[in-house]
């Protein structure tokens, strides 16, 4: 009997324990989505997201323990390692050092002519955008000490960033059938027009999109593995489906192309993913989870063709121009090759120490060469690695180095361990997207984007480690 009783607090206790996960995520994972979607420093939005972040910072803070700490210590030490790099450039040197810095000369010289040439000057071109950049890591610093002191399992992440992508989609749909004036765009600066969803950029929204859909596949396939709950079966593909049509009948070039190459993965995924385990018996309460056992081809065939439906249904609703013009170019793209010279040049004179932490348009304006002055201004260099390393400079390339390094060797231990070759595929589709975005874009200058991608390492380490994904 006492024996009973324990086993049954137990339970409840560890109940209690998921519901208070649950909560704690969900509202942190609700506050970003519906303020974080910007990448500009100034958007109105980050006060509120960075002040409620500042109170779940609180409840993490209370519920992080040392072996918690120790478990995810790598992603902590290059976490710290980012805020600690910037903490540096922020730090006033005397004129004697910082006078010698790239580019520095002249603005000392300024200063002798003022009567200020004993002003001490941090490394930072921009101070206040520095600032700014510190601040910045307030919302993802939240959302990783939330994941490692909740000790947040795998597939409560996963389950986040699905719910959070088929959000995200929902809101696209309301702006489509709104149109250009719908009340449903977040920002006032935006791709009107497009599903962007609770982004302010179409391309980020897309990047998103491709994740959300194999994050949803993903979950579908551990579910089907582990015999979950129905409820599992039958969302997961509606999940994907609404995201699915959100991204193709949008009309962005980088929607569609993030959708096609999202379904080439999960096709791939479910190819290489193991069949469920039998059991010895089966439920007579579960009878549609049974048939979904029973017939794991026709499982297959209806999303293929639903897929097919709704690929026809964004030729019907002309889109087409989405997919012409997939392989043409334009303006904008011209401009990002343009750049690559200027930022080379930049590379060459702050590799060691960096300009600051999101400094990169002032620095830019002093080697803007006359042929690509224009009525816009260029405030990213829409290549985030090259832009972190201006930035940050060596250091900040170590960093850059050791978080690919990182993630190489988690998947390999993922694809060496107990789970399958489709979760490391899953895996590597994830960040190769983020990556490659990221060559092109700025999709991680979002904070949103900056929590998905905190419980993405979260997640991937415990993959590597073999924890139990419940």
């Amino acid at each position: 009997m006492v024996g009973g009783v324990s086993q049954s607090t137990s339970n409840a206790l560890q109940r209690n324990a998921s519901v208070w996960v649950w909560v704690l995520l969900g509202l942190f994972a609700l506050v970003a989505g519906l303020a974080g979607g910007a990448s500009r420093y100034d958007a109105i939005q980050i006060v509120p997201l960075r002040t409620f972040s500042a109170l779940f910072l609180v409840a993490a803070l209370y519920q992080l323990r040392a072996e918690a700490i120790k478990r995810e210590r790598i992603v902590l030490a290059l976490f710290g390692s980012l805020v600690l790099l910037i903490a540096i450039q922020l730090m006033p040197l005397p004129p004697e050092m910082w006078r010698h810095l790239p580019d520095c000369d002249a603005v000392f010289e300024l200063d002798v002519v003022l009567g200020l040439g004993e002003n001490w000057r941090p490394i930072t071109f921009a101070p206040m955008r520095t600032w700014n950049a510190l601040a910045s890591l307030l919302v993802p610093g939240t959302a990783l000490l939330l994941a490692i002191a909740l000790r947040a399992p795998t597939r409560t992440l996963l389950r986040l960033i699905a719910a959070l992508g088929a959000f995200n989609a929902f809101v696209g749909l309301l702006q489509i059938a709104g149109g250009a004036s719908s009340v449903f765009y977040f920002y006032a600066v935006t791709n009107r027009g497009a599903p962007v969803g609770v982004f302010a950029n179409e391309n980020h929204a897309a990047v998103f999109a491709a994740c959300s859909l194999l994050v949803v596949a993903n979950l579908w396939l551990r579910a089907r593995e582990a015999h979950g709950a129905a409820w599992e079966r039958l969302v997961y593909p509606m999940a994907f489906l609404l995201i699915l049509f959100t991204a193709l009948v949008g009309g962005s070039r980088a929607g569609f192309a993030a959708a096609v190459g999202a379904i080439a993965v999960s096709i791939a995924m479910y190819v290489l993913a193991p069949r469920p385990r039998r059991r010895g018996r089966r439920s007579q309460k579960e009878p549609i989870q049974n048939w979904f056992d029973q017939h794991p081809r026709v499982v297959l065939a209806i999303p293929l063709i639903l897929v097919s439906l709704i690929i026809l249904a964004f030729f019907f609703l002309d889109r087409v121009p989405a997919f012409r013009d997939l392989l043409s170019g334009d303006s904008f793209e011209d401009l990002r090759w343009s750049l690559l010279p200027v930022i080379g040049e930049m590379l060459s004179h702050h590799w060691l120490i960096g300009t600051g932490f999101g400094s990169f348009e002032q620095a830019y304006h002093i080697y803007e060469p006359s042929e690509l002055l224009m009525p816009y201004y260029v405030n990213q260099a829409h290549n985030d690695a090259a832009q972190f390393v201006v930035e940050g400079g060596l250091f900040a390339g170590l960093i850059l180095a050791g978080v690919l390094m990182w993630i190489a060797r988690c998947i390999l231990r993922t694809s060496m361990g107990r789970l399958t070759n489709s979760t490391a595929l899953f895996w590597s589709s994830i960040f190769a997207i983020v990556g490659v975005a990221s060559v092109v874009d700025y999709p991680l200058r979002a904070p949103l984007f900056q929590v998905v991608m905190i419980w993405f390492l979260v997640a991937l380490s415990q993959d590597s480690r073999g924890t139990k994904l419940a």
